[in-house]
């Protein structure tokens, strides 16, 4: 809900019917799925020649590709781990450009165990503190 009312668009890419609905519309997609899946069906969803596919963290096995779509579309699969300096600079640049911030909330250091369990159960929704 906080990522759909900063602007995310959402789908369950493990439904075909939506992923056939999906052609050709997304820009990039960030993949934080820590399993393996399924990445084809995800690929055909990004714009011809300008459609990045960026999976963030890894996982030991390598994933099956389908390049004759890629390769017609100019699309692009990439990936991270945490990004180093260089990337996380740039990232800030972009942000600072397009005027990104995040959503933040100044807390009192009591309260500074309660903020944590909200960030390690996932009930902090997009808030850092």
């Amino acid at each position: 809900a906080d990522a759909e009312a900063l602007g995310a668009d959402f789908a369950v890419m493990t439904d075909e019917a939506v992923i056939g609905s999906l052609g050709r519309t997304f820009d990039c997609i960030l993949d934080t799925v820590a399993v393996h899946h399924e990445i084809n069906g995800i690929i055909s969803t990004l714009k011809a020649y300008t459609g990045v596919l960026v999976l963030i963290g890894g996982i030991p096995q390598p994933y099956a590709v389908a390049g004759f779509p890629m390769i017609f579309n100019g699309t692009r699969v990439e990936g991270t781990f945490i990004g180093g300096c260089a990337l996380t600079q740039e990232m800030l640049d972009f942000c600072h450009a397009h005027k990104i911030a995040p959503e933040t909330e100044i807390i009192h250091a009591k309260d500074a165990e309660a903020a944590l369990h909200k960030l390690h159960d996932s009930s902090a929704g997009a808030k850092r503190f």
